[in-house]
């Protein structure tokens, strides 16, 4: 049973296997150290998140920003870096742009009281 992932249909990761010329080694390229479940409960856990920062709740939105830093320091970093190029592709977006959403989110989710 082979877990080659067919990576023609990413085209991002090809284009950066193609680059570092591992097209031969791809069986041993981790994407990703989550397990199936726990992949599982993280997507969940992301969905949860979303609701939560749009909430009107102080406490929600205080939880929904603890888990947003968790999510990216944490679960980003158990993602392999053509996984994530991948994902930015899709969406459109530059890493630095990815950057600015992400510090916008928390300025958005701040929880503290200004006067």
């Amino acid at each position: 049973m082979s877990t080659t992932i067919d990576i023609s249909i990413f085209p991002k990761v090809n284009e950066q296997v193609q680059i570092a010329g591992i097209q031969n080694r791809q069986d041993h390229i981790i994407w990703t150290k989550l397990s199936k479940a726990e992949t599982a409960c993280a997507l969940a856990e992301l969905s949860q998140l979303c609701r939560a920062s749009l909430s009107t709740s102080f406490t929600a939105r205080k939880r929904a920003k603890q888990s947003l830093n968790y999510y990216k320091t944490t679960v980003g970093a158990k993602i392999h870096p053509f996984a994530a190029a991948q994902a930015r592709e899709d969406l459109g977006l530059s890493r630095e742009r990815m950057e600015e959403l992400l510090k916008k989110q928390f300025t958005q989710l701040s929880t503290e009281i200004t006067s």
